[in-house]
């Protein structure tokens, strides 16, 4: 059997649960508002679910870590993670908490619980958080993204996200997500020859309430740095007045990841994104080009509009020890509506990156990249791979 490419022993402890809760609970993507934050929350959970499988053991762990990414600007995050299996099953229980702070102005505090039932056919998680995030708000459109002029947003918000699932075949898990999220946003120094950047005030402040489907395929062989396998997931939100939420939008996105091992040491992996929200969107919870790493080089925000897609593929390379090197390449764009893809603006990416296995127990990297995007360009320092 070929090693992987960054071959590893498996984990006495789950240190590297630690490590991924802490994009959990910060955004590792840098999501310029709360809805994105919520995102991010979400896409992590998943591979914390994966990744349990290697605890086994009552556990506890406190990391600091440091972030760089366009959006969230360049600050530390402290996590502190518990690992516990009281019903004995497939995957443990984790409980956990973050707490960040950036040179932006950005902060948040968060929790996270994750446990599993029935020998793990039942999957439940929940994700809150509260803080402040501040952000650069271009406008809707491929036009006003194009124009690159931007207002500055305060954000205060706080949210909740729970999801239960039910696995119904091999790697097959369908279930129900609930996202709440409550908002106040403040702008700064509204140019007054742009007044589209001006914010609704019924979106300014208010609450988003939303549940829908949601379900997910994994058969990669390792969730924190896979080689081989495919994941894909889909989840489509719908706005419930009837529960306190102040809007009666709705909102889908899917995604498919691709790992095909092309030696003994190089993995290409592919992704697609997709997004698509109705009429009546608050502007913070539309299709933003660039969120949950789709394409890196862009700051998550600059291009958002009703329907978004990217495509992207990624050739990761071991060098020698620890280290190891990616090249990635990719394209995308925004529409103001999903029929209306066909004719979106091509929005290309692509760049280089490092990478660095901090221990030799566990499969999960340290990046740092380099995106290069449409009169854009990014570094980003994060944990685990960008998909």
């Amino acid at each position: 059997m070929m090693s992987p490419p960054f071959p590893f022993k498996a984990a006495r402890r789950p240190r590297c649960l630690a490590r991924l809760l802490l994009p959990l609970l910060l955004g590792a993507s840098a999501p310029a508002l709360a809805a994105e934050q919520a995102e991010q929350m979400e896409e992590i959970d998943e591979q914390v679910q994966a990744a349990a499988q290697v605890a086994d053991k009552k556990d506890l762990l406190a990391v600091p870590l440091p972030i760089t990414s366009p959006s969230l600007g360049t600050g530390l995050v402290v996590a502190g993670v518990i690992f516990y299996n009281p019903n004995q099953a497939p995957s443990p229980w984790i409980s956990g908490a973050a707490a960040m702070k950036t040179s932006n102005g950005n902060w948040l505090i968060g929790g996270l619980h994750s446990m599993s039932l029935d020998s793990d056919r039942f999957r439940v998680t929940g994700v809150a958080g509260t803080g402040k995030l501040v952000a650069d708000y271009y406008g809707i459109g491929p036009a006003a993204g194009d124009r690159n002029v931007s207002v500055d947003l305060d954000e205060k918000f706080t949210a909740l996200r729970v999801q239960g699932q039910m696995r119904v075949a091999p790697g097959f898990y369908a279930g129900v997500r609930m996202l709440y999220l409550s908002s106040e946003t403040h702008e700064q120094d509204l140019p007054p020859d742009y007044p589209d950047l001006a914010i609704p005030p019924d979106e300014a402040d208010g609450q988003l309430m939303q549940v829908g489907p949601a379900l997910s395929y994994d058969t990669r062989d390792d969730t924190l740095n896979p080689r081989r396998g495919l994941y894909a997931h889909a989840e489509w939100m719908w706005g419930a007045k009837l529960l306190g939420g102040d809007f009666g939008s709705h909102r889908l996105t899917a995604g498919v990841s691709a790992y095909l091992p092309q030696d003994a040491k190089t993995v290409l992996a592919l992704h697609a994104g997709l997004c698509a929200a109705s009429d009546g969107t608050p502007f913070y919870n539309l299709c933003l080009f660039g969120q949950k790493n789709d394409l890196r080089g862009y700051k998550t925000g600059r291009y958002r509009d009703r329907a978004s897609w990217a495509v992207q593929a990624e050739l990761r390379r071991q060098l020698f020890g620890r280290f190891g090197m990616v090249a990635f390449a990719g394209l995308g764009g925004i529409a103001p509506a999903l029929g209306d893809l066909d004719q979106s603006n091509l929005l290309p990416a692509g760049g280089i990156g490092l990478r660095y296995r901090p221990s030799r127990q566990t499969n999960i990297n340290l990046r740092l990249d380099f995106a290069v995007g449409k009169d854009s360009k990014g570094i980003y320092l994060g944990i685990a791979e960008a998909f």
